[in-house]
């Protein structure tokens, strides 16, 4: 399973304070509606487990649950900073 966060998004998440073990969960979740039709990314403090997949960006873990890979498989996450726009594509969500 593949997904990409670049440097650029992945500072916006340094301000977290995690646990020695922590990374940051990527998850979905339902929001609503709209374009995704209601579905969202979430992120949150957690401890990664041996089957998820993580990746480290500028000293951060970034993690996806193995159940869950299906709705990560190749996102990206990026953030422009002369813009302030932050993107987020999710093709299992498309």
């Amino acid at each position: 399973m593949t997904f990409s966060i670049t440097s650029a998004a992945a500072n916006l998440y340094k301000d977290i304070e995690l646990g020695a073990k922590e990374g940051l969960r990527l998850f979905v979740k339902y929001a609503g509606s709209g374009d995704s039709g209601g579905f969202s990314l979430g992120v949150t403090p957690a401890v990664p487990e041996e089957n998820d997949f993580i990746q480290e960006v500028e000293g951060l873990k970034f993690f996806v649950k193995a159940e869950e890979s299906w709705f990560a498989e190749n996102m990206k996450l990026d953030y422009d900073e002369k813009t302030d726009y932050f993107s987020c594509q999710i093709p299992g969500l498309a």
